[in-house]
């Protein structure tokens, strides 16, 4: 060991770094493959949440100094990346006979480029998500049927099935009216009550 480290200390160096991390992003890729540790399960390096590791979770949407724009760099997962990358692409640089300084600045060069597609993929994985939510003002103008009766002006409220952003979902539904909805009656959504209930009328 001594010798290999006298003899090529950077080479020593970069397998250090590259094999373990290889493992470990190997483990983590299986894991998300099984569901396990999806983007919005990975916390942060010094998150706030208080369980760190090496499968760790990557959080978007709160200030912190490593969320650089826009992005989130410095997460567990994107310095593994960052490591195996950067380790191995070190390695490969010294085999095509590079001078140890531009191997090392090409594995550096190449870690950050890999934590940035990380931070990128996790990005536009969050932003899928977050389009497939359901955003209530998309009902307002969409036709329905009455689930369970909405009683007439200030009696209540009753619940509606609405084709939303192209699944059928069941809502709170309040009726502007002085004739309650029954079971089975046509209804057209006006407006919005609240973050969670509608305003329907008879179609």
């Amino acid at each position: 060991m001594k010798e290999w480290f006298a003899a090529d200390p950077l080479r020593a160096v970069l397998y250090i770094i590259a094999l373990p991390s290889t493992v470990i992003l190997f483990i983590q890729t299986i894991l998300l493959l099984f569901g396990v540790g999806g983007h919005d399960a990975d916390m942060d390096v010094g998150g706030d949440n208080g369980i760190e590791g090496v499968f760790g979770h990557d959080t978007v949407g709160h200030d912190d100094p490593s969320d650089i724009g826009g992005l989130r760099l410095f997460t567990v997962r994107g310095l593994v990346a960052f490591f195996a990358v950067g380790g191995w692409s070190g390695i490969a640089a010294l085999d095509l006979g590079a001078s140890p300084v531009v191997s090392g600045i090409a594995a550096f060069l190449m870690g950050t480029a890999a934590l940035i597609l990380v931070a990128l993929f996790f990005r536009f994985a969050v932003k899928l998500q977050q389009d497939g939510n359901l955003h209530m003002e998309n009902a307002v103008g969409k036709s329905g049927e009455v689930y369970l009766t909405v009683p007439a002006k200030g009696g209540g409220k009753g619940k509606v099935n609405v084709v939303v952003q192209e699944q059928m979902i069941e809502l709170d539904a309040v009726n502007a009216s002085d004739t309650p909805l029954r079971f089975g009656e046509r209804v057209k959504v006006t407006g919005l009550a609240d973050g969670n209930t509608v305003i329907v009328e008879k179609a």
